[in-house]
């Protein structure tokens, strides 16, 4: 104890307060006797003849003594015996029996001289036989051990002893025995040279069976207090202050021993039953896994079956047993109940998880990837089932995610490598214009006329690369306010007339008598018409007729644009909004791939809806805005 000699270690501390507590705990309990007495009157008389200790011996040893003169008269040898027996232990002792008329009819013992009584005492006995008159003598030379000896040196102690310090004194040896004990209780489970609890021989025994050896013990501790008596009254109280020494010691080693264990913790796992109930535990689990591990070897439709035909067997067994057993029916009837409740339980606990795991199969359904199932409380196929679906949603999302992530890698790459052709093909462009300003051969102005048209298609392209890419990640100043449709989009029919003209496309414009107000963004809207009208102009068929209709419906403006295709349409709806998708298979055409792409992205930034159908040949693309 940081330098300091711990007392709890030290066998000679702990051995002294023991000595101490027994001796403290006996001449407590010494003194408690001598308290109790005295306060009872023993003790307290001038003299011993007077004394409730020496009238009270007297008054015992004169009733057996006129029990032995009438017994042995009337020839009763067990009565005859038995007083015999209590007259020897009092030893010094003579009485003398009268009759009615005052005759002596017999007596006990050598009665003393005058001078050589110690104590002398007369009663009366009224019995059927009649009416007796026995006289009773202690002499002064009493046996050492005798009852009379003995109640004589009681009462000579007690006489001696002044009530009020043995009082106090009793107290004080009371407070030094719980010292003692206090000590010895922190003292437990502390050795020399060791940190913390250290348990020794006695504390390693199972504390079932220490406590029933002790209990065994503590029997065999009493054999010497029964085993002397009806001898003299001195050999009784030594063997009995032997056997309350032992029984204190067997107490004492049992409480040390409990102290011990407490402080060290978990003692219940050092006791019999534990290890029992902890063996037979075992041998459940590994009982029970391996029926589980039988069951579920078996497919989930035959183990449903022999679940409910184990209940009907057991609700025929029982509806045998009621009628076989009429006495007993009612209890039966209850065990074949709680089995039927066992059941609907059992059936509700099912359908509860197979309800969860629908549920969780709908939330994936809907595109819920975060949600996740508690399979702590599941059992068998369910629990596997369940465990599947979590780990579709970690699939699905992770999938997700990396998809996510090739995308924004996508967007920034064609946004980098966009932004880094721009600077040369600007340079490429102004000096092709530069040089189609110079005079040059014919076959010359047709190289250069070849890289105008190269490089404007490229300086297209790069936009749309800009442009899907900003659309795509939400980097488009948006300003919707109410606009005329009409207006844009008989502008934008007239933008495209000389390249419809030159492929023979008629455009049948029918648009809302009289104007209709959209909330757009006038540019981007603009945007997405050019796009639509520029394919137009690249893949209808030539000859055919172009309609643009224009509708409101429901609350929303509908503009849709239909055309024939010149090329047979093999490919879905869908895909031709996909970026780099073109319905020319061939490339024939000049096209990125982007237009419907960016313009989809145009319309959902507004807030409106872009939807392409094919059928066969026929291409229709409708626009849908807020009134």
């Amino acid at each position: 104890m940081d330098g300091k000699k711990d007392l709890r270690q030290n066998i000679w501390a702990k051995f002294t307060a023991i000595v101490l507590f027994f001796a403290a705990a006996a001449a407590a309990g010494i003194g408690t006797f001598a308290v109790i007495y005295i306060s009872c009157g023993y003790g307290t008389a001038p003299s011993f003849q007077d004394d409730p200790l020496c009238k009270n011996g007297m008054s015992r040893a004169m009733n057996w003594a006129l029990d032995y003169v009438l017994t042995e008269k009337e020839d009763y040898d067990y009565w005859v015996h038995s007083a015999q027996f209590e007259l020897e232990r009092t030893a010094g002792f003579s009485a003398q029996v009268y009759g009615e008329d005052g005759a002596l009819i017999g007596g006990w013992g050598e009665v003393p001289g005058e001078t050589s009584t110690l104590a002398a005492a007369e009663a009366t006995y009224r019995y059927a036989q009649g009416t007796f008159t026995v006289k009773g003598y202690v002499s002064m030379d009493l046996p050492a051990g005798s009852n009379f000896a003995v109640r004589q040196g009681m009462y000579m102690r007690l006489r001696a002893l002044p009530f009020g310090v043995t009082v106090l004194l009793t107290v004080l040896l009371y407070v030094l025995a719980l010292a003692a004990l206090v000590f010895l209780f922190c003292a437990a489970g502390h050795k020399a040279g060791r940190e913390g609890i250290s348990l020794n021989w006695q504390d390693r025994i199972p504390l079932d069976l220490y406590l029933l050896l002790a209990m065994g013990l503590l029997g065999l501790a009493t054999t010497p207090a029964m085993s002397v008596n009806g001898g003299p009254m001195a050999l009784e109280i030594a063997s009995l202050c032997l056997t309350i020494f032992l029984c204190a010691a067997v107490s004492l080693a049992a409480l040390l021993t409990l102290a011990a264990r407490f402080k060290r913790g978990k003692w219940w796992r050092n006791t019999l039953c534990w290890r029992l109930y902890r063996w037979c535990a075992r041998m459940w689990k590994r009982c029970w896994r391996a029926f589980a591990e039988l069951v579920r070897i078996l497919p989930l439709t035959w183990r449903a079956i022999l679940a409910a035909l184990c209940v009907l067997g057991g609700q025929s067994l029982l509806s045998l047993l009621i009628v076989e057993t009429y006495s007993e029916g009612f209890f039966f009837f209850l065990v074949m109940a709680a089995l039927d409740a066992a059941l609907v339980a059992g059936a509700a606990w099912l359908s509860l998880q197979l309800q969860q795991v629908r549920d969780m199969g709908a939330a994936l359904a809907a595109g819920d990837l975060e949600a996740q199932l508690d399979t702590e409380k599941m059992y068998f196929d369910v629990k596997r089932h369940a465990e599947d679906l979590n780990a579709i949603g970690v699939g699905m999302n992770k999938a997700v995610e990396q998809r996510l992530k090739s995308e924004r890698l996508k967007t920034e790459l064609i946004t980098n490598v966009s932004h880094d052709i721009k600077t040369p093909l600007t340079s490429i462009v102004s000096y092709v214009d530069l040089l189609k300003k110079e005079e040059l051969s014919p076959t010359a102005g047709e190289y250069v006329a070849v890289l105008d048209r190269q490089s404007r298609r490229l300086k297209k392209l790069t936009e749309d690369l800009v442009e899907a890419s900003k659309a795509s990640t939400g980097n488009i100043a948006v300003q919707l306010e109410p606009i005329v449709v009409n207006e844009i989009i008989h502008q934008a029919v007239g933008d495209y007339d000389e390249k419809l003209a030159a492929g023979r496309l008629e455009v049948i414009v029918n648009t809302y008598e009289g104007n209709l107000m959209a909330l757009a963004d006038g540019r981007l809207l603009w945007r997405v018409l050019d796009n639509l009208l520029s394919n137009v102009c690249k893949y209808a068929m030539a000859g055919t007729r172009v309609y643009v209709d224009l509708i409101a419906r429901d609350g929303h403006v509908v503009l849709s644009i239909k055309n024939i295709s010149r090329d047979p349409l093999n490919i879905s709806a869908d895909e031709l909004m996909e970026r780099f998708v073109r319905g020319d298979a061939s490339r024939h055409t000049e096209g990125s791939g982007l237009g419907l792409n960016i313009a989809k992205s145009f319309m959902d930034l507004m807030g409106g809806g872009f939807a392409l159908s094919v059928d066969g040949d026929l291409f229709k693309a409708e626009l849908t805005l807020r009134a």
